[in-house]
């Protein structure tokens, strides 16, 4: 295939390549889904990079640890696509000129609300670990040029962001009036061929398996945001009832964690303690390979995720779930979050109610007991499922690679406060002062000025019926003709001046086309305003030509 010329470097936040997670699976799709396009790609993790057959470059750089390392793939890449970018990301990327996509996928604040033993943190402790990922979470957003996320509610709760940022600019909106091309979605995706069956991996492989058994599959970590006790006290329940019915924890160890999660500890203590480990329930192995993950899927009869009803459920887009779909698999979950409202739609699976183990229980029972119906539920998928595949779940990503631009903050063009250095660089000698906002915030820019240069002279033009006295017994009143400030009046004010400063009480700007237009023909060195926040800005650029 004819390259298109573009570059793309994939900075990767998980492995690659041997076994992948879910964020690591998307970003190595991501790749092979941009080289199939024509772009130039070079994937990079700080993992090991084991033995593979990709067309493109794999390489390993702890930019975690190093972030140097990142600088050579900066300079070659017309654009990069990053997930949870680090800050000193931010400011290579800037130095380098080069667009970034940000990934939203993973909504990490909620799921360290979960994840955190925020309850045994002391209120310090809180503050300073949430309030760091906040900010870490805005300066990813501020760098983007670009974002994905999961769904049109991810997009709704990202959007309230980014307005926040500035980066919804007024210039884009009469071109592209849903900022489409700020901020698009993308879910997590699926290949588009059917997954293949191989040898059995669990019926007559793991002993209390068979080969008649009906086998629900758990696929992926026990995080400790989902609920997952309620399956194995199901099962409890089902041992008695419906004892063909397995549980499968197939890969519950994330391959980039190092520990047992509190919830994988719970499970196993309640499995142990009813005596269901290795009678209902089953740990096939701490990971399942990505090349292999469709035989596991294509032998089991159900796939399940269930959760407790929390802030994370509901913004989240289950990766497991797209999974099962993939794998044709009827699904068992919970409601509220974006998955389980398509599945409930198309008849896909089955909904039940948060941590109830008696529904969940039937829900098996009968499903194991109706083939029939779970075959026609596998046709459904088959044919729903296709909204996922890759090519259509990253289009927004492929179509910003061939145009990327940079996008920069609103606030970016805001106008410039003035450092401390050009406060005392200035050292104007006359100043004419305008009145221009309510009399308490002109008072203080008046006696910030004062402050500043106490030597100044200060001419102060003042409404009529103003009373002077706020302004000081030293400063020189220069009245106006009527309330309002105009261009005539500007031209009677005689002499020039070092500094004309004026009073801005609002992000209106506006408001003070009247001002602006006072003060561009008025004879000055240097035009500042005293802003709402309180500090002065240049506002040179805000003042119509002469």
């Amino acid at each position: 295939m004819t390259r298109n010329g573009k570059k793309i470097a994939i900075f990767a936040t998980e492995p690659v390549t041997g076994n992948i997670g879910g964020l690591g699976i998307r970003q190595l799709e991501a790749a092979r889904l941009l080289h199939r396009r024509g772009f130039n790609v070079r994937l990079i993790t700080p993992y090991p990079v084991t033995a593979h057959s990709e067309p493109f470059t794999v390489e390993h750089r702890h930019i975690f640890s190093d972030p140097a390392l990142a600088d050579e793939p900066l300079a070659w890449a017309d654009a990069v696509y990053a997930s949870q970018p680090a800050p000193v990301f931010a400011q290579k990327c800037a130095a380098h000129g080069t667009s970034v996509v940000v990934d939203l996928l993973a909504l990490l604040y909620f799921e360290e609300l979960e994840h955190f033993p925020v309850k045994k943190m002391s209120a310090a402790q809180q503050a300073g670990h949430f309030a760091g990922r906040i900010a870490r979470i805005a300066s990813q957003m501020e760098m983007g040029d670009f974002f994905l996320c999961a769904s049109e509610r991810e997009r709704d709760y990202y959007l309230g962001i980014l307005t926040q940022l500035g980066k919804l600019r007024p210039d884009l909106y009469h071109k592209d009036p849903l900022f489409n091309s700020v901020i698009g979605v993308a879910p997590f995706g699926i290949p588009s061929r059917e997954p293949k069956r191989g040898n059995d991996l669990f019926r007559g492989k793991i002993p209390g398996v068979g080969k008649t058994d009906f086998i629900i599959i758990w696929g992926g970590s026990l995080w400790n945001w989902y609920d997952c006790i309620t399956p194995v006290k199901a099962m409890k329940r089902l041992s008695r009832t419906c004892p063909k019915a397995k549980l499968v924890f197939a890969g519950h160890k994330h391959p980039a964690t190092s520990k047992p999660t509190e919830a994988y500890a719970e499970v196993m203590r309640y499995v142990t303690r009813e005596r269901l480990l290795g009678k209902n329930v089953f740990f096939h192995a701490d990971w399942v390979p990505y090349e292999k993950h469709e035989y596991y899927l294509t032998e089991a009869d159900a796939g399940i995720a269930t959760f407790r009803d929390h802030i994370e459920n509901r913004f989240s887009f289950r990766i497991r779930v797209a999974d099962y779909l993939w794998g044709n698999l009827p699904v068992l979950t919970n409601p509220g979050n974006t998955l389980s409202g398509f599945i409930e739609d198309k008849g896909l699976g089955h909904i039940f109610p948060f941590g109830d183990e008696k529904a969940l229980a039937e829900r098996i029972a009968h499903m194991a007991s109706h083939p029939a119906e779970n075959k026609a539920m596998r046709g459904r998928i088959k044919e729903a499922k296709k909204v996922f595949h890759w090519d259509r779940a990253l289009k927004p990503l492929v179509d910003f690679c061939k145009n990327p631009k940079k996008r920069p903050s609103l606030f970016s063009d805001a106008l410039p406060h003035l450092s401390f250095y050009e406060l005392n660089r200035a050292a104007p000698k006359r100043i004419l002062f305008l009145r221009s906002s309510p009399m308490e915030h002109a008072a203080d820019g008046f006696s910030a000025l004062r402050r500043l240069y106490p030597d100044a002279a200060i001419d102060v033009v003042l409404q009529p019926g103003v009373d002077p006295a706020r302004f000081g017994g030293a400063a020189k009143v220069v009245r106006l003709g009527q309330n309002g400030f105009t261009p005539a009046d500007a031209m009677k004010i005689k002499g020039a001046y070092d500094l004309l400063a004026c009073c801005f009480n609002t992000n209106d700007l506006m408001f003070y086309n009247n001002v602006t237009a006072f003060a561009a023909r008025a004879k000055a060195k240097a035009f500042w305003a005293f802003n709402v926040d309180y500090r002065f800005v240049d506002i040179k650029t805000l003042l119509p030509l002469r």
